[in-house]
């Protein structure tokens, strides 16, 4: 059930294109903080930076897991030697 909820949550934010604004607004954020020199703004800022890079970080793995092609790997290595009766 939770699991339900956080794939259905994930694809919303995806539909929404929340995580480019959460780094956008991060982006924002950070450099207010940098140019008035309030270190508090900049810890406060970087919370959606980080979301926003995880939530394309784990697109982009969902994305490759999608587009590996499976390889057989019996094929690409030779065969064993079969080891004769006489051992």
């Amino acid at each position: 059930m939770f699991k339900n909820k956080i794939i259905e949550y994930y694809k919303l934010l995806k539909a929404k294109k929340i995580d480019k604004y959460l780094i956008l607004i991060g982006i924002l954020g950070v450099i207010i903080g940098l140019s008035f020199d309030v270190p508090i703004i900049n810890q406060i800022f970087v919370w959606p930076i980080l979301l926003g890079v995880c939530i394309k970080l784990y697109d982009f793995t969902e994305r490759i897991e999608n587009n590996i092609v499976p390889y057989d790997f019996n094929k690409l290595l030779p065969p064993p030697k079969k080891k004769s009766g006489k051992d």
